[in-house]
């Protein structure tokens, strides 16, 4: 049996087995590809400062399974010339290089995840955008800030029609030991609305959005990017509006701002 049979085989064994199957399988055979993965990951991180000359970003942004092949360049310099920022004292940053594969565990989704959680802990990431399945996976990890602290009332008012919403119960679900209990036993309680869908996600990694009215506690983390020029321009996400989510942990709330209103011109 070739390789790539041999993969397949597997995928199809643990079809409908949750998370813990496909990321004990992995581990298992992929880990050592993993730390490599992870390793040229933080090179190009390390080469994209280099080649802003270690000037100070103006701006960082993470674009994930981006589809343009000169997505970085366009987005760069035409939000440069957007916010009138000087390149030659500042660096602007669209780092393209990311993708995330919900359906299952691979190399390149774990060095993803590594890299956004390395960035954030160094403060470095101002805005991540990405399609929905896999912003709505981030967003319910507690990734984003609640817009209401940077945002005033009126503001989201105005824009409420592009608000992307997460219900703070299912977050606080996911830092619970009774998720803990669930992914190490399989266990959970059906009356538990967020239990349930915990385990409809593990099952077919399928982020479902649901709607603010039926939330018990609705927190605002992101903008739909529906008709976006700039990314029509550089053809980023060419099947669908993908969502664009503030980092938690910015320190760069004005920029950040900026950069989203770019996008949803």
């Amino acid at each position: 049996m070739s390789v790539r049979d041999e993969i397949k085989e597997q995928q199809k064994k643990l079809k409908g087995q949750g998370f813990k199957a496909h990321w004990d399988y992995f581990w298992e055979y992929y880990k050592i590809h993993t730390f490599v993965a992870i390793a040229v990951l933080i090179f190009v991180a390390i080469t994209i400062r280099d080649i802003a000359n270690n000037k100070p970003y103006a701006m960082y942004a993470m674009f994930i399974n981006n589809k343009g092949m000169e997505t970085q360049s366009i987005l760069q310099d035409g939000f440069a010339e957007y916010a009138d920022i000087d390149t030659s004292s500042y660096a602007v940053i669209v780092d393209t290089s990311s993708n995330f594969m919900s359906s299952i565990v691979d190399t390149t989704s774990v060095a993803t995840s590594e890299k956004i959680m390395a960035m954030l802990a160094a403060h470095d990431l101002d805005v991540i955008v990405g399609d929905e399945n896999t912003m709505g996976r981030y967003a319910s990890q507690d990734t984003f800030i609640d817009l209401r602290t940077i945002y005033s009332e009126d503001e989201l008012k105005e824009l409420s029609d592009s608000i992307f919403y997460v219900d703070q119960g299912y977050i606080d679900y996911l830092n619970s030991e009774e998720y803990t209990t669930y992914i190490t036993s399989g266990e959970y309680d059906e009356n538990n609305k967020y239990a349930v869908m915990a385990k409809q996600y593990e099952e077919d990694f399928t982020y479902q959005r649901v709607d603010k009215e039926d939330m018990d506690d609705p927190v605002p983390v992101g903008f739909i990017l529906e008709n976006s020029k700039a990314l029509e321009s550089c053809q980023a996400y060419p099947d669908e509006a993908p969502i664009a989510g503030i980092a938690i942990n910015t320190q760069r709330v004005d920029a950040a701002k900026s950069f989203v209103e770019y996008l949803m011109q």
